[in-house]
């Protein structure tokens, strides 16, 4: 399953990457970053009574301080929200605002708001009116002209992706430069005498000192500018001050603005330092600062939220920091070049450069496999199906992302297995030991080596030019509207329950039964009874809602309403008895003072709530995707180390005879490991007393208790068999558990703990804060007495 998972999704994005006629596709309708996905009273509404509170979930969480609701007429003349806009703690993408008693008309519902993942801010209206008491539209009034707006958009502007790409590139670069300094130039160095030693480090500080001093700046300055077009572009009148010190991503960007800061005075002190010492202060604080600043972009990325933020977080972060370093080597290479044309002993200078380029290919190849592992993670945990690879904005700038590095890998391969390895194997021939071979020999390597110095400059520049390409690709990524986002936008779109509005004739009386929103959770019931000619009934003295689950017979238990009575044929009711999507009968009764009762069957078809994100029930430390689990993931982790190791196995000879041995021993042993965590399966045997540790008794009463709480909570997924195949498992990956499987091969105590703390992994909600634990214990034991055995097939 695990070969079949990997090759499926593989060949998913190998199709996407030949398919890239695809990019250049017409958008479809824009969707922003957190984009409105419910609302009430809904777009384009007609409300018979006005509304006293305007409820707004986004698709993403939105920061307080930046998020405004008002409610105004048509001209805007007027406003009737009525008092501060409101938040829900356990629900950061919900937002609502009171409203003044409304008249009947046309209204407008305006917000803003910026999203805690990415702080990109996005605005829009939306109409609805107010009917008048008799349910007729007020005068003057409709909804023709009516416009609803969403401003913001999926892809950032052209100014944004630009500022973005400068910050981020020339932060990359120094700090990639400063990093080859250290772990190349120095270490390669140190087999020259005194003076050719300092003249070579000399030459690599000021090229870096060089580039610091004008990088730095520069990305200082576009991150300043990306900063002031984010808060101009805020409604609510926040200041740069109050977003620096006050809003969550605010607070970053600053801290990233002082960090670049930091960095430059770190190439101030490598410049003017006069001693080794505080040379060696600057050019680590130039690594210090620059490493911390792009932590700080990756906090403010789309990695840094949801489940799994702090996986999705450090592979980010090493994502970038493994591009910056592989960009950085190739920029120090044009000072390495020079300091071998200006050298006095030209055997001296080629054994440098032979060293340095036999390090910096450990370097640049380490780089490129830290690039592609974490790149995809990274795509796993954004892109949920290949399907969205294609048919999302995200995946198609992450498509353009991968063909940017199909000839930037074979490039980058031409340097590192061919061009880098023969110029060192002609150099050593040359110059290692005072030189060997024969005449010819020696005639043939001065030729080859005239030739690759010739080559080599070229195809640096080639590859430095793609990964400046790659980066403006990361730049458009980091301010794109992830693809689960735009996907849980569209299903919210598909999924918004229509309002119910159905009317029925009983002999003389007309039934009109209005259902809002009619969705699973809380709706709003309202009962019209009137005569034929469309008077209200004055003699009706009860009315009745029944509900049964129309789609598995008896799978839910029925439920009922009482309607209270607002006005003579007018009775209205709220609550939560749709548990379940599908269609529900709705059996209508109504009592009479003057003749027998009415009785009438409406069929509504109920869709499911958008389940939004939330803070609660997610965890930091969970895998981000669901495609592969934790076995596959660290199998195919250790198995990457190990064969790294062997990979770089002859850089290892250094180590005493005893200590390679044990260096491969290691690197065997860990891709062993990693296969069989990635592709062994786990054999599970049936415990010995599964029911131990269970307080509750598997009474009849705590039976049928779980039973109802499995109809009303667990049944749209599991199905009434639990075989994992409800309403609701279509839309799931991985499909729910089915329980005549497992229920034999696990503990009521580990089931009590995938009920209350979700399941690692799958789409489980966690029941700890919904469910007491008594009624935990009762579901388990339904789910025991049910599913305990095995499936005979």
């Amino acid at each position: 399953m695990t070969a079949k998972k990997l090759a499926a999704f593989a060949a998913a994005i190998a199709v996407a990457v030949l398919a890239a006629n695809i990019i250049a596709a017409p958008a479809r309708p824009v969707f922003a970053h957190a984009a409105l996905v419910r609302a009430n009273p809904a777009n384009n509404e007609t409300l018979r009574r006005a509304p006293a509170r305007i409820v707004l979930n986004f698709s993403e969480g939105v920061e307080r301080k930046l998020t405004r609701i008002q409610v105004t007429n048509k001209d805007n003349s007027a406003r009737f929200d009525d008092g501060p806009t409101a938040f829900d703690d356990n629900d950061p993408t919900f937002a609502s605002v009171g409203v003044k008693t409304l008249e009947p008309g046309l209204y407008f519902v305006t917000w803003s708001n910026v999203s805690t993942v990415d702080g990109h801010n996005l605005k829009g209206a939306y109409p609805f009116i107010v009917l008048n008491t008799d349910g007729t539209f007020p005068a003057g009034v409709t909804l023709d002209n009516a416009a609803t707006t969403s401003e913001g958009q999926l892809l950032p502007s052209n100014i944004d992706i630009a500022l973005k790409w400068i910050a981020l590139l020339a932060l990359a670069t120094v700090l990639g430069a400063a990093i080859f300094l250290l772990v190349v130039l120095r270490p390669a160095a140190k087999f020259l005498d005194d003076e050719p030693y300092h003249l070579a480090l000399d030459a690599a500080e000021r090229w870096l000192v060089n580039i610091a001093h004008v990088l730095l700046p520069l990305s200082f300055i576009a991150a300043a500018f990306l900063i002031l077009r984010t808060v101009n572009r805020f409604e609510t009148g926040t200041s740069l001050w109050s977003y620096l010190t006050t809003v969550r991503t605010g607070q970053y960007r600053g801290l990233q603005l002082v960090l670049i800061a930091v960095a430059l005075a770190g190439g101030d002190l490598l410049f003017l330092g006069g001693s080794e010492r505080k040379r060696n202060a600057g050019l680590g604080t130039i690594i210090a600062a620059g490493v911390a600043a792009l932590l700080t972009y990756s906090m403010v990325s789309h990695a840094a939220t949801g489940q799994g933020k702090f996986w999705s977080t450090s592979s980010d972060f090493v994502h970038v920091v493994a591009s910056s370093t592989w960009l950085g080597a190739l920029v120090m290479l044009p000072p390495l070049m020079r300091f071998r044309r200006k050298a006095r002993d030209e055997s001296e200078s080629f054994l440098y450069l032979a060293n340095a380029f036999d390090r910096f290919s450990v370097i640049a190849g380490i780089s490129v496999i830290l690039v592609l592992a974490t790149g995809t993670f990274n795509a796993l945990a954004e892109i949920p199906n290949p399907h969205a690879m294609l048919h999302t904005t995200y995946g198609k700038v992450l498509l353009a992302k991968l063909i940017l590095l199909m000839p930037l890998l074979a490039v980058a391969g031409l340097n590192a297995f061919v061009l880098k390895p023969r110029l060192v194997a002609v150099i050593d021939g040359l110059y290692q030991q005072g030189g060997g071979g024969s005449e010819p020999q020696r005639a043939k390597w001065t030729r080859q080596l005239a030739a690759l110095q010739r080559a080599l400059p070229i195809t640096v520049i080639v590859e430095i030019a793609i990964v400046v390409a790659v980066f403006a690709a990361v730049g458009v990524l980091t301010q794109t509207a992830t693809a689960k986002g735009e996907i849980a936008q569209t299903q919210a779109l598909k999924s918004t329950g229509a309002k119910f509005n159905q009317a029925a004739t009983q002999g003389d009386i007309k039934l009109t039964l209005e259902v809002s929103p009619n969705r699973v959770g809380i709706n709003q019931y309202n009962l019209s009874i009137q005569t034929a000619d469309g008077k209200p009934v004055t003699t009706a003295t009860y009315a009745r809602l029944k509900f049964n689950y129309d789609d598995v017979q008896n799978a839910v238990a029925p439920s009922q309403i009482e309607l209270n009575k607002f006005a003579d044929g007018d009775y209205r009711g709220a609550g939560a008895y749709f548990t379940q999507p599908g269609n529900w009968r709705a059996e209508v009764t109504v009592r009479r003072s003057d003749g027998d009762d009415i009785a009438h069957i409406f069929v509504l078809p109920v869709g499911r709530v958008q389940v939004t994100a939330t803070s609660s029930g997610v965890s930091a430390y969970e895998l981000p995707f669901k495609v592969f689990n934790w076995n596959e993931v660290a199998g195919a982790v250790l198995a990457l180390a190990g064969a790294v190791i062997i990979l770089y196995r002859k850089q290892l000879r250094w180590l005493q005879q005893p200590g390679y041995r044990i260096s491969i021993t290691i690197a065997t042993a860990l891709m062993l490991a990693g296969a069989v965590l990635a592709f062994g399966v786990s054999q599970h045997s049936p415990p010995t007393n599964a029911t131990a540790g269970n307080p509750v008794k598997s009474t009849a009463e705590s039976v049928d208790r779980g039973k109802l709480l499995f109809q009303q909570n667990c049944l749209v997924c599991h199905g009434i068999d639990g075989r994992g195949d409800g309403p609701g498992a279509a839309e799931l990956s991985p499909a729910p558990t089915d329980f005549r499987l497992h229920m034999p091969l696990h503990t009521d105590p580990q089931f009590y703990s995938f009920i209350a703390n979700g399941y690692p992994g799958s789409a489980m909600p966690q029941f700890a804060k919904a469910f007491s634990e008594t009624d935990i214990w009762n579901l388990v034991n339904f789910l025991r007495s049910a599913f305990t055995e095995a499936p005979t097939q």
